[in-house]
């Protein structure tokens, strides 16, 4: 049984002490993940089959590299973001950073070019639309919301159905992407300009029914272990791509911080309470540990808070020695804090001057402590000191009290005949309660109506005292 310090128990206390509860929270909002390629081999299998035939499309995504697009130049190779299809005249749909170092997309046999380029180790947007019902230009390219280039191209798209989505590298198998790709989203409508431009600095909190496909890469911890994290969740559908040959361990071939952008966002909590914390979704946590829970609609999204927790406690423990038959000697176990012996049997009140680790009870009663530790407060539980008053024993070593515990019924074995004995019953409190006078026994029955307890069976015998302690069930 554990008292906590309440004004109404112990209203003494508090002007004796300062009861402390110490609870500190910093919080840090962490950016969006995003996973990064390492140019050689890895690549990501959605679950997402890729719009077929000549039906409208977009692609959107942000990439941060620095690699070199460009072929025939120092090296340069086409970086893949998105593709689809199959590797074939008309029948792909490729979405990729190649001359200028720019965005370009190509069906097989011909594509669109950008103009600004990206590899400059910063995070851009990019997206590409395409419209067939455009009497235009039925392919826009977009740089960080803004129109980069647009026009027709000579080979009609046809893209194969059946395939699915692929993030990083071609679907020949070629032109892996060396860099970070972050929210690869995929829609079944031609975004507008105004479109494009309204939501492409932000996670989408709703995916519009319209969004098909939606990779945010907000998985995993930032460039540290991720072995069991091999995952891309598609927050549309709720089913998952494969990574492939990913080191996911240190900054690259991993998952690293992403774009940083608002939206559904991941908040790490340093939080230290006093023996428990209750978040704001009404969960209480009494050990320390790493937890999440989810804030709804915070900001128009909803926010993931990982709770790194740590509950301080007091040790309430209390050592009990002192002689036999007076176990009066009180020793709370806690290290490095403050006390306050607390008389139990007067509504917990304080008593004068008992402030260190050890008290030692004058009198019969029952007695706990209040500690202040770590900056937190705790009570103990109550510890009976009885048998004070009562001398030690002299001899009659081999009294014994059967049964031991007992209902009340029980035998005082004296060990040998004696002359003339006295048997007496006191409580805690220090009370005598019973009393019998015998002479010429060794055994002395004793029939007492006593409520559950610890009491103390006093024995004279021939002029020699003992004391035993007695448990009533």
């Amino acid at each position: 049984m554990t008292f906590n310090l309440l004004p109404s128990q112990i209203k003494g206390i508090l002007l004796a002490l300062t009861v402390g509860f110490s609870l500190s929270v910093s919080a840090q909002t962490a950016p969006s993940n995003a996973l990064d390629f390492d140019g050689v081999d890895d690549y990501v299998i959605t679950t997402h089959q890729g719009a077929s035939g000549t039906s409208a499309r977009t692609i959107e995504a942000w990439v941060k590299t620095t690699a070199n697009c460009i072929p025939g130049t120092g090296g340069g190779v086409q970086q893949t973001i998105v593709d689809w299809g199959v590797f074939a005249t008309g029948t792909r749909f490729t979405f990729n950073l190649l001359w200028a170092n720019a965005p370009r997309l190509e069906v097989g046999g011909n594509g669109l070019s950008g103009v600004t380029a990206v590899n400059d180790g910063y995070w851009h947007h990019v997206a590409v639309v395409y419209d067939p019902s455009s009497t235009s230009s039925q392919y826009k390219l977009y740089v960080d919301g803004q129109l980069d280039a647009s026009g027709n191209l000579t080979v009609s798209t046809n893209t194969s159905s059946g395939t699915y989505v692929q993030i990083g590298k071609r679907v020949d198998g070629t032109n892996p992407f060396t860099g970070s790709i972050d929210e690869v989203r995929i829609w079944n409508t031609a975004r507008t300009p105004t479109q494009i431009a309204a939501n492409f600095n932000t996670e989408l909190c709703s995916p519009p029914l319209t969004l098909v496909a939606y990779y945010k890469a907000n998985q995993g911890t930032a460039s540290g272990s991720n072995s069991a994290n091999y995952t891309l969740y598609d927050a549309v559908t709720n089913q998952y791509g494969t990574l492939y040959n990913f080191g996911l361990s240190g900054s690259t071939s991993n998952w690293v911080a992403g774009a940083p952008l608002p939206g559904d966002k991941d908040t790490t909590i340093s939080a230290s309470a006093c023996l428990s914390f209750t978040d704001p979704t009404g969960s209480t946590y009494t050990s320390s540990g790493n937890y999440s829970y989810v804030l709804p609609a915070y900001n128009t999204c909803d926010s993931t808070i990982n709770l790194q927790l740590t509950i301080d406690t007091v040790d309430t423990q209390v050592n009990q020695s002192g002689t036999m038959s007076t176990l009066n000697i009180l020793t709370a176990l806690a290290n490095n804090a403050t006390y306050q012996w607390l008389d139990c049997g007067n509504n917990f009140a304080s008593i004068s001057g008992a402030t260190t680790a050890t008290y030692t009870a004058m009198a019969n009663g029952s007695y706990a402590v209040a500690i202040i530790q770590n900056g937190c407060s705790d009570t103990s539980n109550c510890y009976t000191v009885a048998g004070i008053g009562l001398r030690d024993p002299i001899s009659v070593q081999d009294v014994k009290i059967l049964p031991n515990p007992s209902r009340g019924a029980f035998v005082v074995d004296l060990g040998t005949t004696a002359q003339r004995s006295t048997i007496e019953l006191w409580d805690v409190m220090g009370r005598r309660i019973w009393a019998k006078q015998v002479e010429n026994s060794q055994r002395i029955s004793v029939q007492a109506k006593l409520n559950p307890g610890i009491y103390l069976v006093k024995v004279q015998a021939d002029g020699k005292n003992t004391t035993r302690r007695l448990v009533i069930e």
